[in-house]
Formats: C-alpha cells, sequence, structure tokens
C-alpha cells in the first residue's frame, strides 16, 4: 500500500471552492510550538463520507461555527460546491442517504417541553447534494439504511398506528407498533409503507433489507423471533429477565438484566444476530452471537479483560454486522469479514502508533475512506482506491498542529490506596526528560464517562507548554465494566478522589513528576474534582483551575430537580447517594463548605451560557472565597456552552489563554 497525495488538480478544485482547507499545511516540524490559536482551531475536515457510487465525497469545514460548511466535491474533479450550514447552528454530522442526497444532522438550543426551558436537541435534514433544497426529517424517523436498488428512497423506521383504513405514521399519539418505510429523498411527507410490525417488537432487516428477526421485553421475558427459514415468525429464544430498580422519592429507574436483552444486527447471510453481553458473571459487555440455525448462544466471540465491548461495526451495503470496536487503554478492533480484517491489518501496520478506522466507503468497495488518529499524528482523513492499492491524503484534521508538534502519550497502570486497579494516560512534553517534571492532573468529566487515546487537544496543549498530563480512569468511569462504575457510587469526594490523589502521588514516587510542581485541572465532574483536591487534599496541589465546577452538591441537585421536569434526579441520587436523607455526607464533600482548608490559588472558568452545571455554582464559589479571604480568579466565558463540541473558537480561545496565564503564574515549567 502506497501513500500519496491528492492530485493538484484535486487539491487546486478544493481549496478554490472554499478558500478554507489548507491541506498541506502544517506537514512540516515547527521550531515552536503551535499557539493557542492553533489549539483552539475547529476541525479542518470532520464527517467524511462517499457516496454509494463512490463519485463524491462530503464533509464539514469551516474556520468557526458561523463559517461551517458541508463541502462536497467529485473526486474526478469534474466540480464541487459549498453548501451553507447556517450562522447560528452547530452542524454535527452529514452522510450519504443516495447518490444525490445528503443528510445533515444539527444541534440546537431550543425551548423545550411545557415548562418552556432550554435545553440541546438535535434534528436532521435531508439535503441536495448541489445545495439547491433540503426539508427537516421528523423527529419521529429512524434512519434504516440506504437503499441501494433505489435512489429516490431511503428506509426508516417509524411508529405507526393502525386502523381499519390500514397503517400510517404517527403523529403525537404514542403507539408502540413500528413501520419501515420507504422515504422519499425530496419530501418529508412522501412515503411508502414497506412493513408494519407487531405490537411491542423491535424488528432487524436481513441483507436483502426484509425484516428476518424481531425482539422484544414482554414484561419480565425476553423472545427473539426470527423468519430464518420460516416465512413465518416462531420464537426461537426466550428468558426471564432480572428487575432492579432504584427509587428516589416518587421517581424510579428500572433496568432488566439477562443474557440477551436486546440484538445489535444480522450478518449478511441472516443465520446469526450479534449483540452484547455481561454474560452470567454480569460485569463487562461482551460480543456473542445467536445462531438462528441451531438456537444457540455462540461466545463471547470478543471480549476484553479491562473494558466492555459494545460497538458493533455495520456494512451499509448489506446492513449487516462485520466487526467490532472499543477501547481498553488504545483502541481495538475486530472484523469478522475477511476482507475489512485484511485491510485493518494492512492499515495498523502502516500506522503503528495511531488508532486506525475505516469509516466508509462506496457499494463496490472501490473507494473507501480512513481516518487515523492519536499516537503520531492529530488526525488525517485518507482515500484509498482499492483498485490501484493508493492511499491519498484528502486533509489532515488539524493542519497547523504537525505530526512532529505531538506529545507522547503512554499508559500507566497503577494501584489504588485499598488495592484497585486503575490506569492512565500520561502525556509527556517533547524534549525533555521524565523526570521530575512540573505537572497537571486532568480528571475527566461524566463521571460516568472516560478518556481515550485518540487525540485531545487539551492534554496535547498543556504538554507542549512543558508539563506532564496525566488523565486517571478513576472508579466510576463509564467503559470498564458495570463493577467498576457502581464503585464509583456514592463515593464523590471520596474513593474516587482517592483515585486521582493517589495518581499523584503514584507519578512522584516513581521520579517522573515534582510534586511540589503538581496542579489540577477539570472540567464539570472535573472541576468538582479539581475543587475538591484543593480542598479535601490541599496539600497537593500549587495550583487548582476548576472548569465548569459543582461546588455546592446540594444547590446542584436543586437545579436539576427544577431542570426539564427533574427527570436527571434519579441517575444523580444513585451515582452521589441520597442527597436527601445524607445531607451531611453530601455536604462534607461539597468544597464550598471546605473554603477555609484552601491553600492553592484557585481559578474559576464557567460559560454563562451552561445547562448543564449553571454558571451559579461558580459565582457561589466566587462569593464564599471571597468571604473567606482567598486568593482567586473567576473567568467567565460569555455565552460559553457546558460541552466542548458546542464551544466556539473563541470560546476555546479564552479557555487555553486563561490555562496558559495562570499556570505560567503560578506553577511555570522551568
Amino acid at each position: 500500500m502506497k501513500i500519496e497525495r491528492l492530485g493538484g488538480d484535486m487539491r487546486d478544485l478544493i481549496v478554490g471552492a472554499m478558500a478554507l482547507l489548507c491541506l498541506n499545511a502544517g506537514a512540516e516540524a515547527q521550531e515552536q510550538a503551535p499557539s493557542i490559536d492553533d489549539y483552539a482551531a475547529l476541525s479542518n475536515m470532520s464527517s467524511v463520507s462517499i457516496s454509494p457510487d463512490g463519485e463524491r465525497i462530503a464533509f464539514i469545514s469551516g474556520e468557526s461555527r458561523e463559517e461551517r460548511v458541508v463541502v462536497v466535491f467529485n473526486i474526478d474533479g469534474s466540480g464541487s460546491n459549498v453548501i451553507d450550514a447556517g450562522d447560528d447552528q452547530v452542524i454535527v454530522e452529514v452522510g450519504w442517504v443516495s447518490n444525490d442526497h445528503l443528510v445533515a444532522t444539527y444541534s440546537d438550543r431550543r425551548s423545550v417541553g411545557a415548562i418552556n426551558q432550554r435545553a440541546d436537541v438535535f434534528r436532521r435534514l435531508i439535503v441536495d447534494a448541489d445545495g439547491s433544497d433540503s426539508w427537516e426529517l421528523s423527529i419521529y424517523a429512524s434512519i434504516a439504511n440506504i437503499n441501494p436498488a433505489d435512489d429516490d428512497h431511503f428506509l426508516v423506521w417509524m411508529p405507526v398506528v393502525s386502523d381499519r383504513r390500514g397503517s400510517r405514521a404517527l403523529g403525537n399519539d404514542v403507539s408502540a407498533e413500528l413501520g419501515l418505510f420507504g422515504q422519499s429523498v425530496d419530501r418529508e411527507r412522501s412515503r411508502d409503507r414497506i412493513f408494519v410490525g407487531a405490537d411491542g417488537f423491535n424488528y432487524l432487516l436481513n441483507a436483502d433489507l426484509e425484516p428476518r428477526a424481531r425482539y422484544r421485553r414482554d414484561d419480565a421475558e425476553f423472545e427473539l423471533w426470527s423468519r430464518y427459514n420460516s416465512d413465518g415468525w416462531e420464537l426461537v429464544y426466550s428468558e426471564r429477565l432480572e428487575r432492579e430498580d432504584f427509587r428516589f422519592r416518587v421517581r424510579q429507574s428500572v433496568r432488566w438484566t439477562g443474557i440477551m436483552t436486546g440484538m445489535a444486527g444480522l450478518d449478511a447471510t441472516g443465520r446469526y444476530g450479534y449483540f452484547a453481553s455481561r454474560g452470567e458473571a454480569g460485569d463487562r459487555l461482551a460480543a456473542y452471537r445467536f445462531d438462528f440455525e441451531t438456537r444457540q448462544i455462540e461466545g463471547p466471540i470478543v471480549s476484553s479483560d479491562l473494558a466492555d465491548v459494545s460497538s458493533f461495526l455495520r456494512d451499509w451495503r448489506t446492513n449487516s454486522i462485520i466487526g467490532v470496536r472499543w477501547d481498553e487503554e488504545r483502541e481495538k478492533t475486530v472484523y469478522f469479514d475477511p476482507v475489512f480484517q485484511g485491510l485493518q491489518s494492512q492499515l495498523d501496520e502502516l500506522f503503528p502508533r495511531s488508532n486506525v478506522n475505516i469509516t466508509d466507503w462506496d457499494l463496490e468497495m472501490r473507494r473507501v475512506v480512513i481516518y487515523v488518529s492519536g499516537g503520531s499524528t492529530p488526525g488525517a482523513y485518507y482515500l484509498l482506491d482499492r483498485s490501484s492499492n493508493a492511499l491519498s491524503l484528502l486533509a489532515r484534521e488539524y493542519p497547523n498542529v504537525p505530526d512532529a508538534a505531538m506529545a507522547p502519550v503512554e499508559i500507566v497502570h497503577y494501584q489504588g490506596r485499598d488495592g484497585v486497579d486503575l490506569f492512565g494516560y500520561l502525556t509527556l512534553p517533547i524534549g525533555r526528560e521524565a523526570h521530575d517534571l512540573p505537572f497537571v492532573i486532568l480528571p475527566h468529566g461524566g463521571p460516568q464517562a472516560r478518556d481515550y487515546s485518540d487525540y485531545d487537544s487539551w492534554r496535547q496543549f498543556l504538554a507542549s507548554r512543558g508539563y506532564a498530563v496525566f488523565q486517571p480512569q478513576f472508579r466510576g468511569s463509564d467503559g470498564f465494566g458495570n463493577d467498576f462504575v457502581e464503585m464509583g457510587h456514592g463515593q464523590w469526594g471520596q474513593a474516587m478522589q482517592h483515585d486521582v490523589s493517589d495518581a499523584v502521588a503514584y507519578l512522584a514516587d516513581q521520579g517522573t513528576i515534582d510534586p511540589d510542581r503538581t496542579c489540577i485541572f477539570g472540567w464539570s465532574y472535573g472541576g468538582y474534582a479539581a475543587l475538591a483536591g484543593a480542598t479535601l487534599t490541599p496539600e497537593l496541589y500549587r495550583c487548582v483551575i476548576a472548569g465548569a465546577p459543582v461546588s455546592d452538591i446540594l444547590q446542584m441537585m436543586e437545579y436539576s430537580e427544577g431542570r426539564l421536569g427533574g427527570g436527571a434526579e434519579v441517575y444523580w441520587a444513585e451515582y452521589i447517594g441520597n442527597y436527601i436523607q445524607n445531607r451531611d455526607e453530601v455536604e462534607a464533600v461539597s468544597p464550598i463548605n471546605h473554603v477555609d482548608a484552601i491553600r492553592a490559588p484557585i481559578m474559576l472558568i464557567h460559560g454563562t451560557d451552561d445547562l448543564i452545571v449553571p454558571v451559579e455554582q461558580a459565582e457561589l464559589m466566587a462569593e464564599a472565597m471571597s468571604a473567606a479571604g482567598k486568593p482567586y480568579e473567576f473567568v467567565r466565558i460569555e455565552d460559553g456552552p457546558h460541552q466542548s463540541y458546542r464551544m466556539t473558537v473563541q470560546n476555546r480561545v479564552e479557555l487555553f489563554t486563561a490555562l496558559e496565564r495562570f499556570l505560567l503564574e503560578h506553577n511555570p515549567p522551568d
């Protein structure tokens, strides 16, 4: 396999059409570290997809949110066009539903519900590839698949109501019946009914895009039905599920557990159905399959000793499951299809330090889109022509952050003080010996979330300024099994915080970091962890940076109870603990109640348009610190959101500028 750059005509075509892309900028090493603007930049190319006929590529680009566009270009160089994505909208994804039509997904902030509160909602537009027209897809529709045999329609699942006149798509009514429709690419209300299912069933399509398996939970009984060797439906598997209830005041959450509680899809033959299960052990998810011929469960066919295996890969051409991808310390991919597995193996050899994803392909699988990130590159898209075995660079995702500026990321395993095995990502500054380094520990948000091995602009920015950076995967983090998540329940400021503190102690004992030059920075729950570090373990940190932090847990819960009907309060009660009955325990780990213990200077950073953790949380902490005479800064990011994907370039610049200035003042790297 050989790597080439796109031909000059193609490069000139794209640059001429957009005046936005810098395909080859930043390819060579720079003497100076990239600037704040370079790390704050939006992705130069994202959500790259290829048309079913393999003739055109679409992607998102633009230097600012206001300038984001969808670019469509012909691979043969015969033409291109740019579709304005809208000034006040956040476009997050684009893909093809036919050779001439795209689906574009947007995240908008709207007033929702009877209480008329603002929230982030997603909507999808069907867009002509030439940009001439668009219409909004129903919120009730779920795209099932492209229909390769019919370029004028794509397939959608929709709830339906049935009466003597037949079936029709659901409006505002509620129904458990699911219908498969051929949706016109030109008009929202133009769709043809293909199939209407029975009450309560979810359906799986085979390679001919026909429903051949279905499943449902009827009370506590899981049922799997099949038409694999029959025109009629046959019950092929059932099991009694265990019910887990968690109650908090008038609300409750219900989880059903069992060997099989759903199914991701079928293989190309229709004989096997794939699903993720925790098995009889009930901890980490693994990949299993069900043989519709023998009516037996097989597996686990793919499992991990560290992480959940739950992301199934699908071939859109046959709607079939062809592999799984998951993250241990680093990303892992296993394909069941030998063609895809052979290609993945070649690419892994070509980019041995990075995560390599086969992201899209045409109907003939002649042209394939490849995405490479992490390791030795901040991200790049390639186009593979399998007829010539040539791999051409489409674009670098962040062209002003060259490969030479990528700080190495290592996996570090350590133990918590109670013996729990933990790990995290250690990013080391380039050109410095890994000994007595100035240090920033960076706990993630969530807290039921995790960090990954691909490109992370926050850790790379900090490393470029001379700091070692560690991201601990503390107990309660997601993706490492159900037991590990539950180990974090009720452990805010306690065992979860100990895991962060123990990482500092371990790296200091190893001689990697200088414990006297250690700071903590986090966002969201990570912001809470930063304030908890400042108040519960004040001896550890020379400075503290708390982004979008929870400072007063009880006040935060009052906000959550009043937001969108209080739907999140059960989740928080399960994770934090019963904050109504155990107020004293919750107050004991709320940073705002321990301001007197603070020794280090603190910087609070918060967006004023944060809908997840309101800016009042930072304001309350600032007021308490002022009253106690403690040093702090408060950086308000005007109109700043909570989620990083919604941040504008200016939001990012303000964040990185404040980080750099505060660290240089209170914990200089030299």
